[in-house]
């Protein structure tokens, strides 16, 4: 009973305050983790600096296990320098540390693997994945800026 309360609290505390609507973004990707899953979740941008920035949030997984619908919550983090994408994302199956590209903060490349941590080893082996992320507001701090000299 909790878990169906506990996603609306955490949207809420989010966009209750206009500072982070900001730095928040949507995101929705595609990654192959043994298997195909659909995610989508929220995405905060901590600090303010262009070049490096740490990037973390709450997301649900969607995939099929055994002719069944599956969905799982997941954490991650991200660091990123210069473009370059350095994270981790744990959910009840697995943790996946990953390393890949960030384009402006709109699009994240990025490969990892996948350690089962649990007896059903649903999420396992190398992983690849795109993500993609909606900024809600026009003028949003959450994406890099693109410098042209």
């Amino acid at each position: 009973m909790m878990k169906k309360y506990f996603l609306p609290l955490l949207l809420s505390a989010f966009f209750s305050q206009a500072q982070l609507l900001d730095k928040t973004a949507l995101n929705i990707s595609y990654r192959y983790t043994g298997k195909n899953v659909l995610q989508a979740g929220l995405e905060y941008r901590l600090g303010d600096s262009d070049h490096k920035s740490i990037i973390a949030g709450p997301s649900l997984l969607y995939t099929r296990i055994n002719q069944t619908d599956k969905f799982i919550p997941e954490a991650n983090i991200n660091y990123i320098d210069n473009g370059l994408l350095f994270g981790i994302s744990g959910n009840p199956y697995s943790l996946e540390p990953r390393i890949g590209i960030s384009l402006f903060n709109v699009i994240f490349l990025n490969t990892g693997y996948a350690f089962p941590i649990h007896k059903e080893k649903y999420f396992k082996g190398i992983t690849f994945g795109i993500q993609f992320n909606i900024a809600p507001t026009g003028g949003s701090k959450f994406y890099d800026k693109m410098k042209v000299m």
